[in-house]
């Protein structure tokens, strides 16, 4: 019988997996998942979790600009 995982369960492996330069089997000995759910849901969730990445990373870069330019004022 295979086991069930949610759906941020899924994009919070296939994250770790983006952001890091492990491999599918590294990422899934810390999940305690196979390989193949890695691959698959890497696949499957892919250009959405990196959406999401680069939106916090934008957000942050905006963040630091505003500050930069009120350091200026």
């Amino acid at each position: 019988m295979s086991a069930k995982y949610n759906e941020d369960f899924k994009k919070e492996v296939v994250d770790a997996y983006i952001k890091s330069a492990k491999s599918y089997a590294e990422i899934a000995a810390e999940f305690n998942i196979s390989k193949t759910s890695v691959r698959d849901w890497t696949k499957k969730y892919n250009e959405e979790c990196q959406y999401t990445t680069n939106n916090k990373n934008n957000n942050k870069s905006n963040i630091d600009y505003v500050n930069e330019i009120k350091a200026w004022i």
